[in-house]
């Protein structure tokens, strides 16, 4: 399928922010492995040590090989980016005007409001539940265990408060613009990758009615510390281009 642009899109050069990010670690792989070597530096001059310093070689060894697989993965990533924004082998590269970015962004605001809150209260029931039974368990304990629970919630409240006020910010400070492939979207400078290292796209799907803003929901699974985690990116479809967008959906949905 050719690439699709809407009218007003004017040229407009995109930060490839990925691509910084990966030369931050990058950066940081030489400083944290040289720590291994540090045992023999110190004992070449003179200088004693102790158990310490097998601790910090641990932990540069550990740490600077997390870094080399960190850096590689964000280089894909950042070439990834770099051929949308340089526009190759896109689906659509679409800009908004003010009004649909505005709908865009409350509506977007307000589900990921709903998923966090969702999120919160799921995380805060189990904290109870499992804090309930340790006390049951270990009545001595309840202190330690009600103040780890009440921890727990308050961190994690926090935490999806703040993953919602910066989403919403970034969406208010910037007109969004959307560059969408086979493998991945960029909205309004998020990157979503859906193919590669373990990331699969589960589900994509129009949805929209006559009249309002539609929208491409794009569903996703991949890998974290804890398993699998599933991830919903959804992409404003501007006024018009209602056509092509089902037919792109159709075309990630055949995987062609």
């Amino acid at each position: 399928m050719p690439k699709m642009e809407n009218s007003s899109a004017d040229t407009i050069r995109i930060p490839n922010p990925v691509r910084r990010t990966a030369t931050i670690w990058w950066a940081m792989c030489p400083v944290v492995l040289s720590g291994v070597f540090a045992p023999f530096l110190l004992d070449a001059f003179g200088i004693e040590t102790g158990d310490w310093v097998f601790a910090l070689m641990f932990f540069c060894l550990i740490f600077g090989i997390t870094s080399i697989v960190v850096a590689a993965i964000y280089t894909r990533r950042a070439r990834l980016l770099g051929r949308m924004l340089n526009k190759e082998n896109l689906l659509a590269h679409w800009r908004y005007s003010p009004e649909e970015w505005a709908a865009y962004t409350e509506k977007e605001h307000r589900e990921n409001r709903r998923e966090k809150k969702n999120l919160f209260i799921m995380i805060a029931v189990i904290s109870v539940v499992v804090g309930m039974i340790l006390s049951i368990v270990h009545p001595d304990g309840w202190l330690i265990f009600l103040i780890t629970v009440i921890g727990i919630i308050l961190l994690m409240g926090f935490v999806a408060w703040l993953a919602v006020w910066l989403r919403h910010r970034q969406n208010l400070k910037n007109i969004g613009e959307v560059y969408l492939s086979h493998d991945a979207v960029y909205l309004n400078r998020e990157l979503h990758v859906w193919r590669g290292l373990g990331a699969i796209l589960e589900g994509v799907d129009y949805h929209g009615r006559p009249g309002s803003q539609g929208t491409i929901e794009i569903l996703y699974s991949m890998p974290s510390r804890t398993g699998q985690i599933h991830v919903t990116a959804r992409v404003p479809v501007p006024v018009g281009e209602e056509a092509a967008a089902k037919a792109i959906v159709s075309q990630l949905q055949s995987g062609s």
